[in-house]
């Protein structure tokens, strides 16, 4: 795999952290939010936008954990539900927290995929498995932009979102 499919990576994981590019990255679509906002939710039903930046912080530290060939933390969760909370002490440094969390991981993911080695993108996630780290690579991408988007329609919904702040 060429160095091309790497910068890529790097590109794309900057495009969803803190690059505007086709959409409104991560950092740029939280900036500003207060406690309140990040609470809110349009019904019981659906999911508040710090549910949502806990959601991609498990997700996204799980399988940076796995790249870096860590130990995995084992959170027990019974369904991908359990992994759209938020921290119960609802005070803006438990927000500020879980922001900084969500953009450390980012960071983290370009570091080691800019200092892995160009095999470990053709190597499977897991030994005896088919994923291999380009294809998981490439759905963690698509999975931050999809949730992102949803943070944005959320931020609009609630009249929190400046039209100015976007990307086109």
């Amino acid at each position: 795999m060429s160095s091309d499919i790497k910068q890529v990576f790097l590109d794309q994981f900057a495009a969803c952290h803190d690059e505007p590019n086709w959409f409104v990255p991560l950092n740029k679509v939280l900036d500003g939010l207060t406690v309140e906002q990040a609470m809110w939710k349009e019904s019981r039903n659906t999911n508040s936008i710090w549910q949502i930046v806990s959601h991609l912080s498990f997700w996204n530290e799980r399988y940076l954990q796995r790249f870096k060939e860590e130990p995995v933390e084992e959170t027990k969760i019974e369904s991908n539900d359990d992994t759209f909370t938020y921290n119960a002490e609802e005070t803006v440094q438990g927000w500020e927290r879980a922001v900084e969390k969500a953009n450390n991981v980012m960071l983290e993911w370009r570091k080691a995929i800019a200092e892995a080695d160009e095999d470990k993108l053709t190597q499977g996630v897991r030994s005896g498995t088919n994923d291999l780290w380009s294809k998981t690579l490439a759905n963690i991408i698509i999975h931050n932009a999809y949730h992102i988007g949803q943070i944005l329609q959320i931020r609009k919904q609630q009249g929190s979102w400046d039209p100015k702040n976007g990307v086109h």
